[in-house]
């Protein structure tokens, strides 16, 4: 009986030892991932995180890979350098002196990430570009093969938000950089172009082509802003009429433009024909009917229509449950696509591609899994 009651204690001693060890690890590093998570929505405001973490120090860089220059903003860590990011926000006007940008890049740094945020056509334009796939690869290459002071070779991430997850995606998924990409990390990302198109102006979105179609309450600013975009692909007349429409839009959704509409000659009328359906069932036809320089800028930005087979990464997507400008589903059939190598957080307390409201427990647990996932890739 003594002996019984000897290996139970010897048991419930190994036991808690066991217990304290995996808490003195995991424990921190939860607490770590929740400083962070506050930070990012803490935007340029003070935090925990701030205090904890010295700012890190932001430089030009330029670089050129096989005769193709670029350019960006480098933020180095004060403190130990732990890993390599590029980070690629959404569609923003002068995203590099824009604060909200430059306080993330500067979260990422602080965790340790030395973050390049790289100059892309997409921040002058708004609107994504074919081209900015060979920007992001040439921009990834560089910050990869590149010896800096203290930074550790290790395999990179790259980081995107919104309609810039795609070029991101596909430029991680092209060889030689493939082979250099350990992670890339998507909030509010999407995997079909065209059912991004079909949410935009039907509102319309389903995760698979059996199901019913959901809805979403109207978003006029997404419409229009996305016909502004759209006109950019076509040249000649119609382009600045389309811009004229989307401008008169954007100031006053009741605005009456049908006098500019009657002006639309065959390329002006194919895209405003898809701006100003609301039938879901019709998107596919309309978007085939666009101009063919158009289509064929849709078609290189979209992975459903690409070969991703080349990319090895792991994928942290991030997605706000009722993203109002890309829905939730776009990144479960991103998940689908990448199989295992995807890693899926549906949240309550995301909106677009920003962390600022509050969700349920279960919803800040997840929160808190996918920061700290994000984190650990620096290990």
């Amino acid at each position: 009986m003594k002996k019984g009651r000897g290996r139970f204690v010897i048991y419930l001693l190994a036991a808690v030892a066991v217990i304290s060890a995996a808490a003195a690890y995991w424990v921190p590093r939860y607490f770590e991932a929740a400083w962070f998570l506050e930070d990012i929505a803490a935007g340029p405001s003070p935090s925990m995180w701030k205090t904890l973490h010295a700012a890190p120090t932001a430089s030009g860089a330029r670089w050129t890979v096989e005769g193709r220059a670029g350019e960006g903003d480098l933020y180095t860590p004060t403190e130990k350098i732990k890993g390599r990011m590029i980070f690629v926000p959404g569609l923003v006007a002068d995203a590099r002196r824009d604060p909200r940008v430059i306080a993330f890049a500067e979260t990422l740094a602080r965790a340790g990430f030395l973050t390049l945020v790289p100059q892309t056509t997409a921040f002058d334009g708004l609107k994504a570009n074919a081209g900015d796939i060979q920007t992001l690869h040439d921009a990834a290459t560089w910050l990869a093969d590149t010896d800096f002071p203290d930074a550790p070779k290790t395999r990179i991430g790259i980081a995107a938000l919104s309609y810039m997850a795609g070029p991101a995606l596909l430029a991680a998924s092209r060889a030689p950089l493939n082979e250099k990409v350990g992670f890339v990390f998507f909030i509010g990302g999407y995997y079909s172009m065209t059912d991004v198109i079909r949410f935009v102006t039907t509102r319309k979105f389903r995760l698979n082509d059996n199901e019913p179609w959901r809805e979403e309450s109207p978003a006029d600013y997404a419409l229009w802003a996305f016909l502004a975009a759209q006109a950019q692909g076509i040249e000649g007349p119609d382009r600045d009429r389309l811009i004229a429409i989307a401008s008169a839009k954007l100031k006053n959704s009741n605005a009456d433009v049908t006098a500019i509409v009657a002006t639309l000659e065959s390329e002006g009328h194919a895209i405003y024909a898809l701006i100003d359906n609301r039938d879901p069932d019709k998107v596919d036809a309309l978007v085939t009917a666009l101009p063919a320089p158009l289509r064929a800028q849709l078609d290189a930005l979209d992975p459903s229509k690409q070969d991703l087979s080349g990319f090895t990464a792991d994928a942290l997507l991030v997605h706000g449950k009722d993203d109002p400008l890309i829905a939730s589903t776009e990144s479960e059939k991103l998940a689908a696509a990448l199989g295992g190598r995807a890693h899926l957080y549906l949240l309550e307390q995301v909106t677009h591609v920003e962390v600022n409201r509050a969700g349920s427990f279960w919803d800040q647990l997840d929160m808190l899994f996918a920061g700290r996932r994000l984190l650990s890739y620096r290990e």
